[in-house]
């Protein structure tokens, strides 16, 4: 029996793995340009949003998912700005060692899991709220962690090309 699954969860788990499978691309190539920093942090934050709109819904507080998304912010912007990456001199676009792109596709990752785990909770039974719960929050930790290191090496690529 269905409780509570509806068709948004299937455009979650589309956004989810759009997210994950750009940022497998994004691992796989030698350079990345500035707007493809982007994509998956978009499809992170739209799959997040969904996730709290339900849990909204459910008259979940709204700052704990601010909060959430703050730390994760906090964490994509400081991964960002640590890591390693050669600045080509010519088009804005940088390149990384594979071992520090393989974060974003574990956060990616981490999102789908995140939906999916949604998705179980909705058809399982109710008593799995605080799954549902756990499952919006950490999507909301992931978009902002995909957000911030997006920013931050977008921040770090516009100051190199200004010296």
């Amino acid at each position: 029996m269905i409780f509570q699954l509806n068709i948004l969860h299937g455009l979650l788990a589309i956004g989810a793995i759009g997210c994950a499978y750009l940022a497998l691309r994004e691992v796989r190539r030698p350079y990345v340009s500035v707007w493809r920093l982007f994509v998956p942090p978009f499809l992170g934050c739209a799959v997040a949003f969904g996730l709290v709109l339900i849990q909204l819904a459910a008259n979940h507080p709204s700052w704990q998912f601010g909060a959430a998304l703050l730390v994760g912010l906090t964490a994509g912007a400081a991964r960002g700005f640590t890591m390693q990456v050669q600045i080509d001199a010519y088009r804005p676009r940088f390149q990384a060692r594979p071992a520090t792109k393989r974060v974003l596709l574990w956060v990616s990752l981490v999102l789908v899991l995140s939906v999916s785990l949604d998705a179980v909770g909705a058809v399982q039974s109710p008593a799995l709220a605080p799954v549902r719960f756990f499952a919006a929050m950490l999507a909301t930790l992931c978009a902002g962690t995909l957000v911030g290191r997006a920013t931050a090496v977008t921040a770090r690529l516009r100051y190199a090309h200004r010296d």
